[in-house]
């Protein structure tokens, strides 16, 4: 049991199972972010009423944070398996190794830094707060924080857009790898299986990076917020 414990079979597992968790919180955070499109409104009331279930929203962090962690420390170590195995042989076959694999490593590191700049930049309001100050009066006359104007705003700065369509795309390559690679540590794989999940891997992945980087493009070029 000991064995098993420290083989790469509960890591291939743990970071399938942690990957899948983060993917459902990456759509919904996608399709919530998608509502800027339809306005003010309709993005500040979906952001009060997350707060409005605050007990819940943190909770979903927690997960998230356990997940993350629990996914970092489990592809290290899977990595670490690979290099050793892969020390056992001269030469390397860098044919079987796709960009997106061979560059896992960078995406994660980069999404990493940006995931924790992006908390304080529009979670926690430390690096601009006097955008993340400002209210909103809702259609039903509750004044809440105004989430459209301060990603807005944000967005309009080019390189916190850039280092987001950048964070963005290696968000995509990661996806890509690691929504088949889930499939193959939960023993979902062969011949019949293995094409149509690759095509759905680059679908899913296409979709999630083209949603998510065309609000900080839409803010630049003043299809968004143009009227603030």
């Amino acid at each position: 049991m000991l064995g098993f414990l420290k083989s790469s079979i509960l890591s291939k597992f743990v970071v399938a199972i942690t990957g899948l968790i983060m993917v459902g919180f990456i759509v919904g955070h996608t399709l919530g972010n998608l509502l800027i499109f339809a306005g003010p409104e309709a993005i500040n009331t979906y952001a009060v009423g997350l707060k409005d279930i605050g007990g819940v929203v943190w909770a979903m962090r927690i997960v998230l944070i356990i997940s993350l962690i629990l996914h970092v420390i489990s592809t290290i170590n899977l990595v670490r398996h690979n290099r050793a195995v892969a020390g056992n042989y001269k030469v390397t076959n860098y044919k079987a190794s796709t960009f997106s694999a061979r560059f896992m490593g960078y995406a994660g590191l980069t999404i990493l830094f940006f995931i924790i700049y992006h908390l304080f930049h529009f979670t926690f309001g430390v690096t601009d707060p006097s955008d993340y100050a400002r209210q909103y009066l809702l259609e039903n006359g509750r004044i809440v924080h105004d989430v459209y104007t301060m990603v807005v705003l944000g967005f309009r700065n080019i390189l916190i857009s850039a280092f987001y369509i950048i964070a963005v795309v290696f968000l995509g390559l990661h996806l890509k790898h690691g929504f088949h690679s889930m499939f193959q540590s939960l023993g979902i794989h062969g011949k019949k299986f293995t094409p149509m999940i690759q095509k759905v891997a680059v679908a899913f992945s296409v979709i999630i990076v083209v949603s998510l980087i065309s609000i900080p493009i839409s803010v630049m070029l003043g299809l968004v917020g143009g009227q603030l």
